[in-house]
């Protein structure tokens, strides 16, 4: 018992001895962010329009495929009017806009064509965006809202076949 009690008493020694000798380190973080407003704008299918590929995201796109005056196949959810001197393809998609971390209650929104059509005419609803200049689409936009605007291409009978791409940029301002 007691060489017990001296191994106990020495057990304790040593672990006091270690404890007593033991090294320790501090510091401290600082965490600062500064949070800034922003506004996100997605393209999204309209229940009644063509499948817009990239719903859901910035950079979308409405794919037509091969398309005719006279003939073809119209894809889904599209309409193809034709007249004397040209036929339209027209589609609805939406734009949302959402924000975050702002007091903006609503915003305007502009769409401009990249680059200018001597040839075709573009439309979205009744706004003619052909000359690629900035046109107002709306001036008290709500967030969080998909809105429906029509796309309507108009090719003259006159154009030469061929490819027809461009790109509309959508700009939304909060207010």
């Amino acid at each position: 018992m007691k060489s017990r009690l001296i191994l106990t008493t020495v057990l304790s020694a040593l672990a006091l001895a270690g404890a007593v000798d033991a090294q320790t380190g501090s510091g401290t973080l600082g965490v600062s962010a500064t949070v800034q407003g922003s506004i996100n704008l997605t393209f999204v299918t309209d229940e009644s329009g063509m499948a817009v590929t990239g719903t859901a995201t910035s950079t979308a796109s409405l794919p037509f495929g091969n398309v005719s005056m006279y003939s073809g196949t119209v894809p889904a959810n599209v309409t193809k009017t034709t007249a004397a001197t040209s036929f339209s393809l027209a589609t609805p998609f939406d734009v949302r806009v959402d924000l975050a971390n702002s007091a903006s209650t609503t915003y305007t929104l502009t769409a401009t064509l990249a680059a200018a059509d001597a040839i075709n005419t573009w439309w979205l609803g009744a706004i003619d965006i052909s000359a690629a200049a900035p046109h107002a689409l709306t001036a008290a936009g709500v967030f969080g809202t998909a809105v429906p605007y029509t796309l309507k291409l108009t090719v003259p009978a006159s154009a030469t076949a061929g490819s027809i791409s461009n790109t509309i940029n959508f700009t939304a301002v909060g207010g």
